[in-house]
């Protein structure tokens, strides 16, 4: 029988480091990064983000590959760094659609969530580190690879023309990277506030995203209604806007190709602004216990 005693020392107050609203940000974000990664985590649940990831790495390593014995863009089926985008829809689809919704959905369900607001955390502050660590992510798919081969073909020689070519494609790269990354992100996080089961809301962002390339392929072209209805189709609409930053179109596409330049990008910019609008109004409203 071993001797427990019991030492009444009263209360003691905290006196250590205290950090505010951006530590406990920083803080929610490094680990929904971890977790919506797999990492610390069972090996099932390591294995979608990493099939995106691979996805999205594998064709530049190819790419890099074969420009290190024939250094001639023209010869490697990527004409343009707009064209590798082509290359990386299966792997954004795959984790906006399976993967992101574990952020937040697990949080409501499990009522994580009513802890993290009894910290510093407001609703504001709690969307915003989840779409900080989602786009973060995504981020890895969407400037990883072109930067990657962007530096690797500057190296074999194969690169942009002189300081100002590299500088450009630089910047469009940054640009369509960020782009797609808040695009995808900001779609995620607003269909998945509608419900706590990561399940559903996989299901219900897979579905809409194939009903919005049906419906706004058809309206466009099938019912003849007009170009502009192929905004409608979420999936194109994006990879559209990369190819306008890039200063092309994508022949081989959806009718989108034929809306004018200025209204895909307003129409990218107004869908992200209504994505977020939307994810917040509904954290405003959702009942947390506690």
């Amino acid at each position: 029988m071993t001797e427990a005693r019991i030492h009444d020392r009263g209360y003691l107050a905290y006196d250590g480091p205290r950090h505010g609203t951006q530590r406990a940000m920083m803080n929610l974000s490094f680990h929904t990064m971890q977790r919506v990664l797999g990492l610390k985590r069972s090996n099932w649940q390591k294995v979608l983000p990493a099939i995106a990831l691979l996805i999205a790495f594998v064709p530049a390593i190819v790419f890099i590959g074969i420009a290190a014995f024939l250094p001639r863009g023209d010869e490697l089926g990527l004409d343009s760094t707009s064209d590798y985008y082509g290359f990386i829809t299966g792997a954004l689809f795959l984790f906006t659609a399976f993967v992101a919704p574990e952020a937040v959905c697990t949080d409501r369900r499990s009522g994580m969530l009513g802890l993290y607001l009894a910290s510093p955390l407001s609703r504001d502050t709690y969307l915003a580190a989840k779409f900080t660590a989602v786009a973060a992510v995504l981020s890895m798919m969407t400037l990883g690879p072109p930067l990657l081969m962007l530096i690797a073909y500057t190296l074999a020689d194969a690169g942009p023309d002189g300081v100002s070519g590299w500088l450009t494609d630089l910047g469009r790269i940054l640009a369509s990277g960020a782009a797609l990354a808040i695009f995808w992100t900001a779609l995620s996080l607003a269909l998945s506030s509608l419900t706590s089961r990561r399940s559903l809301a996989s299901v219900g962002i897979f579905v809409g995203l194939l009903a919005s390339s049906a419906v706004g392929d058809g309206l466009s072209e099938g019912a003849d209604l007009g170009d502009s209805y192929a905004l409608f189709n979420l999936v194109a609409l994006p990879f559209e806007a990369v190819y306008r930053i890039f200063g092309e179109t994508n022949v081989d596409g959806p009718p989108i190709i034929d809306v004018d330049t200025w209204v895909i990008f307003l129409a990218l910019v107004g869908l992200i602004a209504a994505f977020g609008a939307f994810a917040r109004w509904r954290y405003q409203r959702i009942e947390v216990e506690g």
